[in-house]
């Protein structure tokens, strides 16, 4: 049978496993805003590809990313970034939280 890799895509990133038998470690790709020349127009496209990070690793920087989108001005204090970051930390965790084993129905 042969091993399907899985992407994992939200409306800012691509995340899948960097080796298709290990999801050890995992490639992380953002879109990123472009402004097509002959239009003028804005599309998204992916931008660069950070290879072979651990999963933990991935979604800090996908914290990281999506505080920074949040923020339009030069100049912002440090308790407004922080507290961002916290709160863009903990809705990825959130969305990531386990489920206990009983919490599954197994249809027995």
């Amino acid at each position: 049978m042969e091993n399907k890799e899985f992407i994992i895509k939200e409306s800012d990133f691509i995340l899948k496993p960097s080796i298709s038998d290990s999801y050890c470690f995992w490639d992380l790709t953002f879109y990123k805003r472009v402004k097509k020349r002959d239009t003028g127009k804005y599309e998204m496209e992916l931008g660069n590809t950070m290879y072979g990070i651990p999963l933990s690793n991935a979604l800090t920087k996908i914290a990281y990313h999506r505080t920074a989108k949040k923020f339009n001005e030069d100049n912002i204090r440090l308790f407004d970034y922080i507290k961002a970051l916290d709160e863009s930390y903990k809705e990825i965790l959130k969305l990531c939280k386990e489920k206990s084993p009983e919490d599954f129905d197994t249809g027995e």
